[in-house]
């Protein structure tokens, strides 16, 4: 008896340190005491002025403060390149480790130009050698360390990144060696001699971007978090802290412990008397939405279903009339957070407005942002997005919508509605309807607005466009419906286009300058009147001359191919197609402007800059 309850005992002991063990474990290293920076890295991204809000609480950006007057040291180049952006004086000189440490580097790249990274312990102002620096370039690891008279590089190359872009960089300095550690594994190991930096002046730890390839793109952008550690982590410490960081992409955590919103608020379809708002919290959450037409907010809907992700409409609203909106999310543990105070304007009867059109935003947040300055200052009624939201945001990789559409799309949407249509981004729709609240089987839909309507489709199913197709059938029934004076349709693949190898290599004098399945459903847009067909897929702007019975004629549809919201560019046929009528490539976006018989289109560059115009008089 005695025997059993003294095993029983040291069971129980057994369980409990596995428990505690597994505790430590999933916080990310077993020597919490080492640790002396711990920095998370997200674009804060805000619209200017009095709309500058940020949805609910953040961890902040890491930041020093800055004299007024300051001569600041030379920058580390890499790769013969000047940094384009650029943090200093990170730590106190106390903090900073002489002897062995550890540093620690987790990105994700999802370009597909040369961009890098660096961390590195300098003299603030001294032209000497750093003492070290692990850095990142184009898939590429190296790691630079030196004494002063010896120093030594470490290269090795970034295979088999988490999710195809995450990487995880680890640099461990002890007993004159370095390892190198790349997403939980030790990759290679290096003799570099004593490391010892007792003698510093003027240290300082320096992060820096090299993104010359990438305008627009900042720290965060690339960079996701970034620790130093006062000793020589272990492969399990390492291997532990790799397996947390890939959880938290997995489940679209943005702010690691932080009970905050992760996606959105994103305002869609907009209609006279109602509006319909998607967001997502860390946690499941019960919701309150407080509105009105003015502060303080009087009036509020209840969202007791418990959930991280959420949809809910609200009605009841007065047509063309100014709302505020705040949503108000509640944990398990009661706790509270706030989107805080935003805006929306429900649609109007009348035959004037403005709408906005971008597609293919793709994995750029920083240029989707850029964009979304742009179409703000515009103020349009709402903005159609052409597909491929994200660039690949299927059911495994979750991650494309919260570190990347949602980051970078967020300032705009939460106060102009989105009208989407599906890419083969997100082919399976999984994430898409789950962060969408769209009518019927939410991959297509119709949606009226003014004096006009639009038709939204799903052109990843092209065996439906065919005569007789589920979508050509429904297509036709709507049309033949429709008492709209304007008829826009949009998908994301392209009935012609002038791109240069998507549909044959046209170097080689093989294009089909278009999608031919996609063409089968064209003869329903002539039939039925169809004045613009808008789509992306390939990220160039063109426009074509009116098109019938597959030739320029002076009455039939315009297409135009507007794919330049944030995908990698491409490029265009060696010579014109019969079609073009203008073209363009690099990032873009469209305003039309209605005005009961007139159409106006401005297609604007990302600097503001007018590249195209079109005018239809009825």
């Amino acid at each position: 008896m005695v025997w059993t309850t003294c095993s029983q005992i040291l069971k129980a002991m057994k369980y409990f340190l596995i428990l505690i063990l597994t505790i430590i474990t999933l916080h990310g290293y077993t020597q919490t005491n080492d640790v002396v920076s711990d920095w998370i890295f997200h674009p804060h991204y805000t619209l200017p002025g009095n709309a500058s809000a940020y949805p609910g609480p953040f961890i902040p950006n890491p930041s020093v403060a800055k004299p007024i007057i300051e001569i600041p040291g030379d920058p580390v180049l890499f790769h013969n390149q000047f940094p384009t952006d650029r943090l200093t004086n990170l730590l106190e000189k106390q903090q900073i480790p002489t002897r062995e440490f550890s540093a620690e580097l987790w990105l994700c790249n999802h370009v597909n130009q040369p961009i890098g990274i660096t961390i590195g312990l300098k003299e603030k102002n001294n032209t000497a050698l750093p003492y070290w620096v692990l850095g990142y370039y184009d898939d590429t690891t190296r790691f630079f360390i030196g004494n002063g008279q010896q120093y030594t590089t470490v290269t090795v190359s970034n295979k088999n990144p988490f999710k195809k872009y995450w990487h995880h960089i680890v640099a461990v300095v002890d007993n004159q060696a370095v390892k190198i550690f790349l997403n939980g594994r030790e990759i290679k190991k290096a003799v570099t001699g004593e490391f010892n930096a007792d003698n510093r002046d003027q240290p300082e730890i320096e992060i820096a971007a090299y993104t010359k390839n990438e305008p627009y793109m900042t720290i965060p952008d690339l960079l996701k978090a970034s620790r130093i550690h006062k000793s020589a982590l272990s492969a399990s410490d390492i291997k532990a802290r790799y397996d947390s960081l890939c959880d938290r992409v997995e489940q679209g955590i943005v702010f690691p412990e932080l009970f905050h919103f992760n996606a959105g608020p994103y305002l869609q379809l907009a209609r006279e008397n109602d509006i319909r708002i998607n967001w997502e919290t860390s946690e499941t959450t019960s919701a309150v939405i407080r509105y009105g037409e003015q502060l303080p907010l009087n009036q509020s809907i209840t969202i007791e279903h418990k959930s991280r992700i959420h949809e809910a409409t609200l009605t009841e609203l007065k047509p063309a009339t100014s709302y505020f909106y705040e949503i108000i999310a509640r944990n398990k543990s009661g706790k509270e957070i706030s989107t805080g105070v935003y805006t929306f304007k429900t649609a109007t009867p009348d035959s004037a407005f403005t709408f906005a059109v971008i597609g293919d935003t793709e994995a750029r947040p920083w240029i989707n942002h850029a964009l979304g300055l742009k179409i703000w200052n515009e103020r349009p009624e709402f903005v159609v997005n052409l597909g491929d939201l994200t660039d690949g945001g299927k059911e495994p990789h979750k991650f494309e919508w919260n570190y990347e559409y949602f980051t970078g799309i967020t300032p705009l949407a939460s106060r102009i509605p989105v009208v989407p249509v599906p890419g083969n981004g997100e082919g399976d729709l999984y994430w898409y309807k789950k962060y969408h609240n769209l009518p019927g089987n939410e991959a297509y839909y119709s949606y009226q607005f003014g004096n006009a309507e639009f038709f939204l489709l799903n052109s990843n199913e092209r065996e439906q466009f065919k005569p007789g197709g589920e979508q050509y059938q429904w297509l036709e029934n709507k049309l033949q419906q429709s008492t709209a004076q304007w008829k826009f349709v949009a998908h994301h693949h392209a009935p012609y286009s002038s791109d240069e190898n998507d549909y044959g290599n046209s170097w080689e004098g093989k294009s089909n300058l278009g999608d031919l399945d996609v063409r089968e459903i064209v003869p329903l847009y002539e039939k039925y009147g169809v004045d613009i067909v808008m789509f992306g897929h390939l990220h160039t702007y063109q426009r074509t001359f009116p098109i019938k019975d597959n030739r320029n004629a002076d009455e039939g549809v315009v297409y135009i191919q507007a794919g330049g919201a944030g995908g990698n560019l491409e490029d265009f046929t060696p010579n014109r197609s019969w079609f073009s009528s203008a073209t363009h490539r690099g990032h873009h976006y469209l305003i039309f402007t209605i005005h009961y018989n007139q159409l106006i289109m401005k297609m604007h560059g990302i600097d503001g800059q007018l590249l195209d115009f079109l005018e239809i008089n009825k």
